[in-house]
């Protein structure tokens, strides 16, 4: 067993026993000091919470990018995958004609009708889709009157909120008075003022 001094710390987990270091990217000139298990939980809060292809070096100072192949060397198998599933999601959805299916399944396709033929059938699960809309298919509306529904919709809430409700003295936000004194508190601003 070698003695102490020559055992490496980690700068982010500051642990020294079994602690695996690696070259982070193939660009950076520094030492090795951040193990190979505090790189995959950066790679992975980087891709799989923060939803980012471009993952920074995570040693102070460095910022280097991780191209995809320093992260399939460092990253562990499942942590790769995660991260392949995800740049294979944003390169597809760069494609203007690529719908995501409106049901939970998970699958996509590229829609080649348009608009002229509006109806996007998956694949996976049959759902039908609005390739206009981006939504459920609106059974029994052509795209046009979904659009028209949707403005009556709008026009509904408009008048709505310009019946029902008074905009806040301090932000202007629409407040909805539903019972008890005139004091109003602004949920938003915190500004105070009296409803009548």
């Amino acid at each position: 067993m070698s003695d102490m001094s020559d055992m490496s710390e980690c700068l982010i987990c500051y642990e020294t026993e079994d602690r695996d270091f690696r070259k982070i990217t193939s660009k950076c000139s520094h030492r090795a000091v951040v193990c190979v298990e505090c790189v995959n939980k950066h790679i992975k809060n980087q891709s799989n919470e923060k939803q980012i292809l471009e993952i920074p070096c995570p040693t102070k100072g460095c910022k280097k990018k991780m191209e995809r192949h320093d992260i399939k060397n460092i990253a562990t198998k499942q942590v790769f995958e995660a991260y392949d599933e995800l740049a294979y999601k944003i390169a597809i959805q760069r494609i203007p004609e690529f719908r995501w299916c409106k049901a939970p399944c998970g699958a996509g396709k590229i829609h080649i009708g348009k608009d002229e033929a509006p109806i996007v059938i998956c694949e996976g699960c049959g759902a039908h889709s609005c390739y206009k809309h981006e939504v459920a298919w609106h059974t029994g509306q052509t795209c046009k009157e979904y659009d028209e529904s949707i403005k009556q919709s709008d026009f509904a809430t408009a008048d709505y909120i310009s019946r029902e409700t008074k905009g806040c003295p301090g932000c202007s936000i629409p407040i909805e008075k539903d019972g008890g004194c005139d004091h109003i508190t602004c949920t938003k601003c915190s500004h105070e003022f009296c409803w009548l």
